[in-house]
Protein backbone atom coordinates (compact mmCIF):
# COMPACT_ATOMS: atom_id res chain seq x y z
CA UNK A 1 0.00 0.00 0.00
CA UNK A 2 1.15 3.48 -0.66
CA UNK A 3 1.95 6.40 1.27
CA UNK A 4 -1.40 8.45 1.98
CA UNK A 5 0.64 11.49 1.98
CA UNK A 6 3.22 11.47 -0.55
CA UNK A 7 1.62 8.84 -2.82
CA UNK A 8 5.08 7.45 -3.23
CA UNK A 9 6.96 4.96 -0.91
CA UNK A 10 5.08 2.08 0.99
CA UNK A 11 3.18 2.95 4.08
CA UNK A 12 5.53 0.91 6.27
CA UNK A 13 4.99 3.55 9.44
CA UNK A 14 3.10 1.65 12.03
CA UNK A 15 2.43 2.85 16.10
CA UNK A 16 2.18 6.77 14.44
CA UNK A 17 0.11 9.09 16.54
CA UNK A 18 -2.90 10.87 14.30
CA UNK A 19 -1.91 13.91 16.81
CA UNK A 20 1.43 14.27 18.45
CA UNK A 21 1.82 12.12 21.91
CA UNK A 22 2.78 15.31 23.61
CA UNK A 23 -0.61 16.99 22.27
CA UNK A 24 -3.12 14.70 23.90
CA UNK A 25 -0.74 13.34 27.03
CA UNK A 26 -2.19 15.10 29.54
CA UNK A 27 -5.70 14.03 28.20
CA UNK A 28 -5.70 10.65 29.41
CA UNK A 29 -2.63 10.44 32.04
CA UNK A 30 -2.61 12.89 34.76
CA UNK A 31 1.63 12.96 35.03
CA UNK A 32 1.28 13.87 30.74
CA UNK A 33 3.47 10.70 29.63
CA UNK A 34 3.39 10.25 25.95
CA UNK A 35 3.08 7.01 25.68
CA UNK A 36 2.48 3.62 27.84
CA UNK A 37 0.13 4.88 30.42
CA UNK A 38 -2.88 6.23 28.34
CA UNK A 39 -6.41 5.19 29.46
CA UNK A 40 -8.57 6.00 27.44
CA UNK A 41 -12.26 6.09 26.92
CA UNK A 42 -13.83 6.19 23.29
CA UNK A 43 -17.58 7.17 23.89
CA UNK A 44 -18.97 6.57 20.86
CA UNK A 45 -22.58 6.51 20.95
CA UNK A 46 -22.59 2.66 19.78
CA UNK A 47 -18.99 1.98 20.70
CA UNK A 48 -19.45 -0.53 24.12
CA UNK A 49 -16.00 -1.34 24.12
CA UNK A 50 -13.79 -1.67 27.27
CA UNK A 51 -11.41 1.42 27.43
CA UNK A 52 -8.37 1.21 26.23
CA UNK A 53 -4.88 0.89 28.75
CA UNK A 54 -1.64 1.24 27.81
CA UNK A 55 1.12 -1.28 28.25
CA UNK A 56 2.30 0.33 31.72
CA UNK A 57 -0.91 1.14 33.12
CA UNK A 58 -0.41 -0.81 36.46
CA UNK A 59 -2.85 -4.01 37.40
CA UNK A 60 -4.45 -1.33 40.33
CA UNK A 61 -5.43 0.87 38.00
CA UNK A 62 -7.04 -1.49 35.41
CA UNK A 63 -8.69 -2.73 38.09
CA UNK A 64 -10.22 0.32 39.39
CA UNK A 65 -11.42 0.90 36.20
CA UNK A 66 -13.04 -2.22 35.32
CA UNK A 67 -13.37 -4.37 38.43
CA UNK A 68 -10.65 -6.69 37.76
CA UNK A 69 -7.89 -7.97 35.45
CA UNK A 70 -8.31 -8.08 31.57
CA UNK A 71 -8.53 -11.37 30.10
CA UNK A 72 -5.80 -12.56 27.20
CA UNK A 73 -8.44 -11.85 24.43
CA UNK A 74 -9.35 -8.37 26.30
CA UNK A 75 -5.69 -7.84 25.91
CA UNK A 76 -5.43 -8.59 22.08
CA UNK A 77 -8.30 -6.79 20.87
CA UNK A 78 -6.58 -3.77 22.99
CA UNK A 79 -6.81 -0.90 20.16
CA UNK A 80 -5.48 2.54 21.01
CA UNK A 81 -7.72 4.98 18.64
CA UNK A 82 -4.95 7.70 18.34
CA UNK A 83 -2.72 5.37 16.93
CA UNK A 84 -2.67 3.96 12.80
CA UNK A 85 -0.38 1.25 11.31
CA UNK A 86 0.59 1.33 7.20
CA UNK A 87 -1.43 4.14 6.27
CA UNK A 88 1.53 7.00 5.53
CA UNK A 89 5.59 6.20 4.90
CA UNK A 90 8.23 7.00 8.08
CA UNK A 91 9.93 9.59 5.61
CA UNK A 92 6.76 11.28 6.11
CA UNK A 93 6.17 10.71 9.55
CA UNK A 94 9.75 12.18 9.43
CA UNK A 95 8.69 15.36 7.71
CA UNK A 96 5.79 15.99 10.12
CA UNK A 97 7.88 15.71 13.14
CA UNK A 98 9.59 18.80 11.72
CA UNK A 99 6.13 20.99 12.17
CA UNK A 100 5.15 19.48 15.15
CA UNK A 101 8.90 20.15 16.83
CA UNK A 102 8.67 23.63 15.85
CA UNK A 103 5.18 24.45 17.55
CA UNK A 104 5.49 22.62 20.65
CA UNK A 105 8.81 24.94 21.27
CA UNK A 106 7.04 27.85 19.33
CA UNK A 107 3.43 27.63 20.98
CA UNK A 108 3.00 25.15 23.85
CA UNK A 109 5.73 25.25 26.18
CA UNK A 110 6.23 29.61 25.64
CA UNK A 111 2.50 30.19 26.16
CA UNK A 112 1.67 29.18 29.57
CA UNK A 113 0.49 32.30 31.33
CA UNK A 114 -3.24 33.11 31.49
CA UNK A 115 -2.88 35.52 34.61
CA UNK A 116 -3.84 38.41 32.31
CA UNK A 117 -6.40 36.20 30.77
CA UNK A 118 -10.17 37.61 31.30
CA UNK A 119 -12.13 35.10 30.11
CA UNK A 120 -10.74 35.51 26.62
CA UNK A 121 -6.97 37.15 25.04
CA UNK A 122 -4.96 37.02 22.14
CA UNK A 123 -1.04 36.77 21.46
CA UNK A 124 0.82 37.66 18.53
CA UNK A 125 3.82 35.35 18.05
CA UNK A 126 5.76 38.24 16.41
CA UNK A 127 8.85 36.00 16.16
CA UNK A 128 7.42 32.89 14.85
CA UNK A 129 7.09 31.49 11.57
CA UNK A 130 3.51 31.61 10.52
CA UNK A 131 3.79 29.25 8.01
CA UNK A 132 5.36 26.45 9.78
CA UNK A 133 2.62 26.91 11.95
CA UNK A 134 -0.08 26.85 9.52
CA UNK A 135 1.62 23.40 8.26
CA UNK A 136 1.32 21.80 11.66
CA UNK A 137 -2.28 22.97 12.37
CA UNK A 138 -2.49 21.67 8.44
CA UNK A 139 -0.75 18.70 9.44
CA UNK A 140 -3.50 17.07 12.59
CA UNK A 141 -6.66 18.51 10.36
CA UNK A 142 -5.36 16.37 6.98
CA UNK A 143 -4.46 13.14 8.96
CA UNK A 144 -7.52 12.85 11.62
CA UNK A 145 -9.60 13.36 7.94
CA UNK A 146 -7.22 10.65 6.43
CA UNK A 147 -8.39 7.93 9.31
CA UNK A 148 -11.61 9.24 9.87
CA UNK A 149 -11.32 10.35 13.38
CA UNK A 150 -14.21 9.95 14.69
CA UNK A 151 -16.03 10.17 11.57
CA UNK A 152 -14.08 13.55 10.69
CA UNK A 153 -13.72 14.12 7.36
CA UNK A 154 -12.73 17.21 5.02
CA UNK A 155 -14.40 17.78 1.52
CA UNK A 156 -12.22 16.62 -1.60
CA UNK A 157 -11.22 20.00 -2.30
CA UNK A 158 -10.19 20.78 1.12
CA UNK A 159 -8.34 17.62 1.76
CA UNK A 160 -6.40 18.14 -1.95
CA UNK A 161 -5.07 20.88 -1.27
CA UNK A 162 -3.74 20.37 2.36
CA UNK A 163 -2.13 17.23 0.95
CA UNK A 164 -0.53 19.49 -1.46
CA UNK A 165 0.80 22.46 1.02
CA UNK A 166 2.14 18.83 3.32
CA UNK A 167 4.18 17.56 0.21
CA UNK A 168 4.76 20.95 -1.65
CA UNK A 169 6.76 22.72 1.76
CA UNK A 170 7.61 20.45 4.11
CA UNK A 171 11.18 18.91 2.54
CA UNK A 172 13.16 16.19 4.54
CA UNK A 173 14.56 18.97 7.31
CA UNK A 174 14.15 22.01 8.70
CA UNK A 175 16.58 23.90 6.97
CA UNK A 176 15.61 22.63 3.75
CA UNK A 177 11.61 23.50 4.46
CA UNK A 178 12.47 27.01 5.60
CA UNK A 179 14.51 27.89 2.70
CA UNK A 180 12.44 26.37 -0.21
CA UNK A 181 9.31 28.54 1.57
CA UNK A 182 11.41 31.49 2.13
CA UNK A 183 12.51 31.57 -1.89
CA UNK A 184 8.61 30.19 -2.91
CA UNK A 185 6.79 32.91 -4.60
CA UNK A 186 3.78 31.54 -4.23
CA UNK A 187 4.12 30.62 -0.42
CA UNK A 188 1.10 32.79 0.28
CA UNK A 189 -1.31 30.24 -0.59
CA UNK A 190 -0.71 29.04 2.51
CA UNK A 191 -2.06 31.98 3.97
CA UNK A 192 -5.91 32.11 2.48
CA UNK A 193 -7.53 29.51 4.33
CA UNK A 194 -9.23 30.86 7.76
CA UNK A 195 -8.18 29.18 10.56
CA UNK A 196 -8.36 29.95 14.25
CA UNK A 197 -6.03 27.98 16.78
CA UNK A 198 -6.94 28.81 20.83
CA UNK A 199 -5.26 27.70 23.54
CA UNK A 200 -7.48 26.79 26.96
CA UNK A 201 -6.00 26.87 30.43
CA UNK A 202 -6.47 23.72 32.20
CA UNK A 203 -5.42 23.30 35.76
CA UNK A 204 -3.29 20.17 36.57
CA UNK A 205 -4.90 16.82 36.91
CA UNK A 206 -8.45 18.22 35.21
CA UNK A 207 -10.04 16.14 32.71
CA UNK A 208 -8.88 16.54 28.96
CA UNK A 209 -10.54 15.24 26.37
CA UNK A 210 -10.11 14.71 22.14
CA UNK A 211 -13.17 15.34 20.11
CA UNK A 212 -14.05 16.35 16.32
CA UNK A 213 -17.18 17.64 15.14
CA UNK A 214 -18.09 15.70 11.68
CA UNK A 215 -21.39 17.36 11.11
CA UNK A 216 -19.41 20.85 11.43
CA UNK A 217 -17.86 22.64 8.00
CA UNK A 218 -18.22 25.79 8.43
CA UNK A 219 -16.09 25.69 10.18
CA UNK A 220 -14.21 22.23 10.54
CA UNK A 221 -14.02 22.19 14.45
CA UNK A 222 -11.56 20.03 16.59
CA UNK A 223 -11.15 19.98 20.00
CA UNK A 224 -7.58 18.49 20.97
CA UNK A 225 -7.05 18.41 24.36
CA UNK A 226 -5.63 21.82 25.31
CA UNK A 227 -6.38 23.69 22.07
CA UNK A 228 -9.49 24.43 19.24
CA UNK A 229 -8.47 24.41 15.81
CA UNK A 230 -11.23 25.87 13.46
CA UNK A 231 -10.25 25.34 9.43
CA UNK A 232 -12.58 26.95 6.65
CA UNK A 233 -12.24 25.05 3.41
CA UNK A 234 -11.71 28.15 1.32
CA UNK A 235 -11.86 32.25 0.89
CA UNK A 236 -12.29 34.66 3.95
CA UNK A 237 -15.45 32.58 5.54
CA UNK A 238 -15.31 32.92 9.22
CA UNK A 239 -19.08 33.14 10.02
CA UNK A 240 -21.21 30.82 11.37
CA UNK A 241 -24.02 30.33 14.03
CA UNK A 242 -22.81 32.07 17.14
CA UNK A 243 -24.38 29.10 19.83
CA UNK A 244 -22.84 26.09 17.61
CA UNK A 245 -19.74 23.46 19.08
CA UNK A 246 -20.82 24.12 22.40
CA UNK A 247 -20.82 27.54 23.09
CA UNK A 248 -16.96 27.79 21.40
CA UNK A 249 -18.64 29.94 18.61
CA UNK A 250 -20.23 32.44 21.06
CA UNK A 251 -17.30 32.94 23.07
CA UNK A 252 -15.08 33.41 20.17
CA UNK A 253 -17.50 36.18 18.81
CA UNK A 254 -17.25 38.42 22.24
CA UNK A 255 -13.43 37.48 22.10
CA UNK A 256 -10.61 39.71 20.46
CA UNK A 257 -9.98 38.83 16.94
CA UNK A 258 -8.65 35.38 16.37
CA UNK A 259 -9.18 34.74 13.29
CA UNK A 260 -5.66 34.11 10.88
CA UNK A 261 -6.45 34.93 7.61
CA UNK A 262 -3.43 36.59 4.78
CA UNK A 263 -1.49 37.14 8.21
CA UNK A 264 1.94 38.51 8.64
CA UNK A 265 1.49 37.63 12.27
CA UNK A 266 -0.02 34.08 13.72
CA UNK A 267 -2.61 35.09 16.57
CA UNK A 268 -3.25 32.38 19.05
CA UNK A 269 -6.20 32.63 21.07
CA UNK A 270 -6.64 32.07 24.80
CA UNK A 271 -9.22 31.45 26.59
CA UNK A 272 -9.64 30.80 30.73
CA UNK A 273 -10.11 27.85 32.71
CA UNK A 274 -14.33 29.31 33.57
CA UNK A 275 -14.96 29.49 29.99
CA UNK A 276 -12.93 26.04 29.09
CA UNK A 277 -15.21 24.40 31.72
CA UNK A 278 -18.37 25.74 29.93
CA UNK A 279 -17.69 24.65 26.71
CA UNK A 280 -16.49 21.03 28.93
CA UNK A 281 -20.10 20.70 30.12
CA UNK A 282 -21.64 21.67 27.19
CA UNK A 283 -20.09 18.97 25.32
CA UNK A 284 -20.43 16.17 28.01
CA UNK A 285 -24.46 17.25 28.55
CA UNK A 286 -24.56 16.84 24.45
CA UNK A 287 -22.60 14.00 24.20
CA UNK A 288 -24.58 12.01 27.26
CA UNK A 289 -27.76 13.24 25.95
CA UNK A 290 -26.84 11.88 22.31
CA UNK A 291 -25.33 8.48 23.66
CA UNK A 292 -28.54 7.76 26.02
CA UNK A 293 -30.88 8.38 23.05
CA UNK A 294 -28.85 5.73 21.18
CA UNK A 295 -29.29 3.48 24.02
CA UNK A 296 -32.67 3.67 23.94
CA UNK A 297 -33.55 3.31 20.64
CA UNK A 298 -31.82 -0.14 21.00
CA UNK A 299 -34.09 -1.02 23.60
CA UNK A 300 -37.09 0.02 21.42
CA UNK A 301 -35.92 -2.01 18.43
CA UNK A 302 -34.69 -5.18 20.77
CA UNK A 303 -37.98 -4.73 22.50
CA UNK A 304 -39.96 -4.78 19.02
CA UNK A 305 -38.31 -7.94 17.89
CA UNK A 306 -39.01 -9.79 20.97
CA UNK A 307 -42.70 -8.69 21.36
CA UNK A 308 -44.02 -6.93 18.23
CA UNK A 309 -44.66 -3.64 20.00
CA UNK A 310 -42.52 -0.68 21.01
CA UNK A 311 -42.16 -0.28 24.80
CA UNK A 312 -44.09 2.59 26.64
CA UNK A 313 -42.31 5.53 28.66
CA UNK A 314 -42.50 3.25 31.88
CA UNK A 315 -40.44 0.40 30.62
CA UNK A 316 -37.68 2.44 29.21
CA UNK A 317 -37.37 4.48 32.19
CA UNK A 318 -36.85 1.23 34.08
CA UNK A 319 -34.42 0.35 31.08
CA UNK A 320 -32.27 3.50 31.96
CA UNK A 321 -32.51 2.72 36.03
CA UNK A 322 -30.93 -0.54 35.33
CA UNK A 323 -28.59 0.61 33.22
CA UNK A 324 -27.03 3.98 35.06
CA UNK A 325 -28.68 2.93 38.97
CA UNK A 326 -25.47 0.41 39.69
CA UNK A 327 -22.66 0.19 41.43
CA UNK A 328 -20.66 -1.12 38.34
CA UNK A 329 -17.23 0.42 37.72
CA UNK A 330 -17.35 3.03 34.90
CA UNK A 331 -14.81 1.16 31.86
CA UNK A 332 -17.43 -2.19 32.19
CA UNK A 333 -20.63 0.22 32.80
CA UNK A 334 -21.99 0.75 29.24
CA UNK A 335 -20.28 -2.47 27.64
CA UNK A 336 -22.50 -4.29 25.04
CA UNK A 337 -22.42 -7.17 28.23
CA UNK A 338 -24.06 -4.78 30.67
CA UNK A 339 -25.99 -3.02 28.15
CA UNK A 340 -27.70 -6.30 27.09
CA UNK A 341 -28.09 -7.29 30.87
CA UNK A 342 -29.67 -4.40 31.50
CA UNK A 343 -32.30 -4.62 28.72
CA UNK A 344 -32.83 -8.59 29.57
CA UNK A 345 -33.74 -7.26 33.50
CA UNK A 346 -36.29 -4.16 32.16
CA UNK A 347 -38.26 -7.00 30.53
CA UNK A 348 -38.25 -9.68 32.06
Amino acid sequence: MKCSICNLNEADQTGAHIFPAWMIASAFDHKSRTRGYEIIYAKYPLDSKLPFFGNSVSIDQIKDQIGRDLTNEEILNQKNMFTVDNLWCRKCERRLKQVEDYFLETVERKINDFSNCNDTDRIELNNSNNYLIRLFLYSIIYRASLVRFMGFTLNYKSAKKLNFFLNNYIKDDLQSTLSFISSSYRKDQLLKYPIRCIKTEQEANSAGLVFVHNKHNKPYCLIINRYIIQFYGKGNQANFKPNSFFGISSIIKEAPEFKNYKEEVFRIGLINQKLWNNVMSSLFNSQVSYIMRNHIRRFELMHKLKFGYMPDKTLITLFIKELIDNDLPLGIKYTKEKIVEAMNRAIK
